[in-house]
């Protein structure tokens, strides 16, 4: 009998690589590398526009872009197309990230210990461990932040990727897209102006279920746990639907139109960052704007934004962000910055020297960072995204053995 009908024991092959969204990674996790050096020093000029914050609001951005890529190259190649979706975010993520758990157990004094301690200041119970290492713990503020630092935004992603193949399905079109971020505009609108009370739901949430958590976790969970940061990555899928027309392609390409473009979404971020907005929510507006930037990008016509050492930086962006908070720990040792609860922030003597104490920290951070980030990438991130491979490729063969039996009757 003929071989025609033979089943590939291989999985679908990976999706085109995009040398703009590494760019991208990398841009924001110097934003993000931004945030934590600024917040180790004094007040110095142009300390508030430094808005690195949103830099993780970027790798969100990303990350849906990226995923639909990958879907809508794999769903109609991969034998299961979702369930091997899983595991290639499994490996992907959860080495290096168990790894972080155990480091960050270990050697606690790596950082200043109010890093942590703040997010649970009743003390570390074994059990957040536990919801940690399992990815739940974006669900209680106690166990948001507590265990890994910056560990709130990969709980974040990790429900993201949970949902994603639905929302994959269900948004398939930028008409429908649309109407769901324009969907949260107007309730975020709403909540702004006060016609809805968010302020009595998020109120009556903490007082059934989280009750006397002090105000300064609660805020920081309320405002960046899953549901509220689901809009990043709706404007996500719609920049990505935007991204496939052949009219953006074609505009991405044009030099001037780009620039024009990143100049001003820049201003726009400049703005927004200087001033909250009267009507709709200042960070849904920062989002867009960022989005706009990451179009004017995707043409790579903008060389001095995607660039050799941005994608570098951007290829290794994972292990840079959970690996950063202890760069800057040991950054402190070097120059003798001991943090503690009543000073978290060192005061160099005036607004230059806090300028130049920011600029030492972060470059030398920057520098530890990209070292440490290497050899993790290829001792912890790559092995693991290889065995996720060979597992992948092990349950492809086997589901195609009984057709492989069949054509050779």
């Amino acid at each position: 009998m003929s071989n025609q009908n033979t089943v590939s024991t291989r999985t679908a092959p990976d999706p085109k690589h995009f040398e703009y969204i590494d760019a991208v990674r990398g841009w924001a996790f110097l934003a993000v590398l931004t945030l934590h050096s600024q917040l180790i020093v004094g007040p110095f000029l142009g300390k508030e526009l430094l808005k690195g914050g949103y830099g993780v609001q970027l790798f969100f951005l990303a990350s849906a872009i990226t995923l639909c890529n990958s879907m809508a190259a794999r769903q109609q190649k991969d034998k299961f197309p979702i369930f091997f979706f899983y595991l290639r975010r499994l490996f992907r993520i959860a080495p290096l990230f168990w790894c972080a758990i155990i480091f960050y157990w270990v050697f606690p004094n790596v950082t200043p210990s109010y890093w942590l301690s703040q997010w649970a200041p009743n003390g570390v119970h074994p059990s957040y461990f536990i919801l940690t290492a399992l990815f739940l713990h974006g669900w209680h503020p106690l166990t948001f932040n507590s265990i890994v630092p910056g560990g709130w935004s990969i709980a974040v992603e990790m429900t993201f990727y949970l949902f994603f193949p639905l929302l994959f399905r269900l948004l398939n079109s930028p008409k429908r897209v649309t109407i769901v971020v324009l969907l949260a505009v107007f309730y975020g609108v709403l909540a702004n102006t006060g016609t809805i009370h968010s302020d009595s739901i998020d109120a009556r949430l903490r007082n059934h279920f989280y009750p006397n958590i002090p105000d300064t976790i609660w805020d920081f969970f309320i405002n960046f746990w899953f549901p509220s940061s689901l809009y990043v990555f709706l404007i996500g899928f719609l920049a990505y639907h935007l991204l496939k027309r052949a009219s953006v392609k074609g505009f991405a390409k044009d030099r001037f139109g780009v620039t024009c473009l990143f100049c001003f979404c820049v201003m726009l971020l400049t703005s927004f960052f200087r001033a909250e907005s009267g009507f709709v929510p200042t960070p849904l507006l920062i989002v867009s704007a960022m989005a706009g930037i990451i179009i004017a990008m995707s043409g790579q016509v903008l060389r001095w934004l995607v660039n050799f050492f941005i994608c570098y930086i951007g290829r290794i962006s994972y292990s840079c962000y959970l690996v950063h908070f202890a760069a800057l720990g040991v950054t402190l040792r070097l120059f003798g910055i001991h943090l503690t609860n009543e000073m978290q922030s060192f005061n160099a003597g005036g607004s230059f020297s806090n300028l130049f104490l920011f600029v030492k920290i972060w470059v030398v951070a920057l520098g530890l960072t990209a070292v440490i980030s290497t050899i993790t990438l290829h001792l912890i991130e790559n092995p693991g995204i290889a065995l996720g491979r060979k597992l992948i490729d092990w349950i492809t063969s086997l589901s195609a053995r009984p057709d492989l039996t069949l054509s050779k009757a």
